[in-house]
């Protein structure tokens, strides 16, 4: 009896995750904006900053910086992090203004320190004023308030969007409304972009233009990029694309400027220059492990817009070359994912094995030798089965992934949950090393 009710839990259970998934992921595919090589030029207004964290990456810039370079871009700066191989050389020689990276302070990680000094070489835009009805979070100096505010300003109108008057306070006084329009103005067409990309991603020709363009009509503040995963081999196979299943099935990005989870991704994060400055840049979130996510929550609190994009045909990154790399790099960031919770981190594992690879170990009794509860048992586990197995397959033709072998992975679908124990083990740990540097967890 006792095995009858747990076939029957983890039916029940499948079922509804897997349909809830199923749901997530088709309102991602029909809201979610993807970019697209080849977009029309971009406008020439924007002043656009291309910067590149590196250390080590040597081998990486070799093939990548050639597009970031060919983007159009005002400049692209790479930060050297005290790399031990020729990363600054190379980015000198390909063209590249190079900056030295400083000794990491206190309390930094080494990303989020190589991404302050490289916004920090960027000429600052004008002090930048509040979101619309809100403070800036944060350190208090960073950011402005509208000299002649009032503390209840009028009402927004009930139609429209939420971001349409961004940027703009109330005043009685008439000089004064038409510089608050002029600055909204401006704050709806900012003059600065910043491009935070990481050494390993590839920018196709006309990748920033299709950004900038997503950005526009987006109205972003903050618009992040999850960009197509290009794998090479099994290694990288066996988990990595499990990065764009986790998002484009867990979280409906339409609603992230309102009450779903925010997600954001490190590897392409394109601000406002205002609005960056307006949320404390990463000097806000310096010993963060998960910084995207972190500036994310920051904007959306301050009023800000983020919006999530996935790469298309425009941006795509090889992550890791292998296995242990993706083990390594994945438990860098797992525990802040999960809020720093690990009795949170064992629950998703449990709930993902129990999704996936229990309906394969399961007792299956066929209908004419069973009851009719275990008939119906029987059905349904066929078919989380079948659903499982197609769930891999359905996010890779979302993102773009439709070669033969991208579509087979789906195979993969019942170990994935076995496949990322290692994973979670790791990240369970009190400290994190990555990139030769130790964080604590």
């Amino acid at each position: 009896m006792s095995r009858v009710l747990a076939s029957r839990a983890v039916a029940g259970i499948a079922l509804a995750y897997l349909g809830a998934r199923a749901v997530v992921l088709l309102g991602n595919l029909l809201t979610q904006p993807s970019l697209r090589a080849g977009a029309p030029a971009r406008q020439r207004a924007p002043r656009v900053s291309l910067l590149i964290p590196a250390r080590d990456e040597e081998a990486t810039l070799r093939e990548t910086l050639p597009g970031f370079l060919g983007q159009g871009a005002d400049e692209v700066i790479v930060l050297d992090d005290e790399s031990s191989d020729a990363t600054r050389a190379l980015s000198e020689s390909a063209g590249a203004r190079v900056l030295g990276g400083a000794p990491r302070p206190d309390g930094w990680t080494g990303k989020n320190w190589s991404c302050a000094q490289l916004a920090e070489a960027v000429a600052p835009a004008p002090a930048p004023a509040p979101f619309p009805g809100r403070a800036a979070p944060g350190p208090a100096g960073r950011a402005s308030q509208c000299p002649t505010s009032v503390q209840n300003p009028p009402a927004a109108p009930a139609s429209g969007r939420e971001h349409s008057e961004s940027h703009r306070c109330w005043s009685g006084d008439p000089e004064a409304a038409e510089a608050e329009a002029e600055a909204d103005a401006v704050a709806r067409h900012p003059s600065d972009v910043l491009v935070f990309t990481d050494a390993d991603v590839r920018w196709s020709p006309g990748a920033l233009d299709a950004l900038l363009a997503t950005m526009r009509a987006s109205r972003a503040d903050l618009l992040t990029v999850f960009p197509r995963q290009e794998t090479r081999t099994l290694g990288e196979r066996l988990i990595t694309p499990l990065n764009d299943a986790v998002v484009l099935g867990s979280v409906p990005v339409a609603l992230q400027h309102r009450r779903a989870p925010v997600v954001a991704n490190g590897q392409v994060m394109a601000f406002t220059r205002a609005a960056y400055d307006r949320i404390g840049g990463h000097a806000a979130v310096s010993g963060e492990l998960v910084e995207d996510m972190r500036l994310a929550e920051r904007m959306r609190a301050a009023g800000g817009r983020v919006v999530v994009a996935r790469g298309g045909s425009a941006i795509a990154v090889r992550m890791y070359d292998g296995y242990g790399s993706s083990v390594r790099g994945f438990a860098k960031s797992l525990l802040g994912l999960h809020h720093g919770s690990r009795a949170l981190m064992a629950a998703t594992s449990l709930l993902t094995i129990c999704v996936y690879t229990l309906p394969w170990v399961l007792r299956v009794w066929p209908d004419a030798q069973a009851s009719a509860g275990r008939g119906a048992t029987a059905r349904i586990l066929h078919l989380v089965r079948i659903a499982g197995l197609l769930d891999r397959t359905l996010v890779s033709v979302i993102t773009g992934r439709r070669r033969p072998l991208d579509l087979a992975e789906g195979i993969l679908g019942p170990i994935s949950p076995l496949l990322v124990l290692p994973v979670y083990a790791l990240a369970g740990r009190r400290r994190v090393a990555w990139k030769g540097r130790v964080y604590e967890a």
